[in-house]
């Protein structure tokens, strides 16, 4: 670990890069949780259903062997 941490040490500014990462983590999921929670329930039971919907194409599929 000693190596490591003389590597780090010799690059001007390295103490910042956790603290954008943890910055850029924090908004991020921060904007997916107020995006999931105003989202109306209409949009949210029609994601909900998408892997069960049944296409068209699919159907089309069926018949195929």
């Amino acid at each position: 670990m000693g190596i490591v941490s003389r590597l780090f040490n010799t690059i001007e500014g390295i103490y910042w890069f956790p603290i954008v990462a943890l910055a850029l983590f924090v908004l991020f999921f921060t904007a997916i949780a107020i995006h999931t929670l105003r989202m109306k329930k209409n949009k949210e039971l029609e994601c909900g259903a998408l892997p069960f919907e049944n296409d068209e194409s699919d159907q089309s599929h069926e018949g195929v062997s």
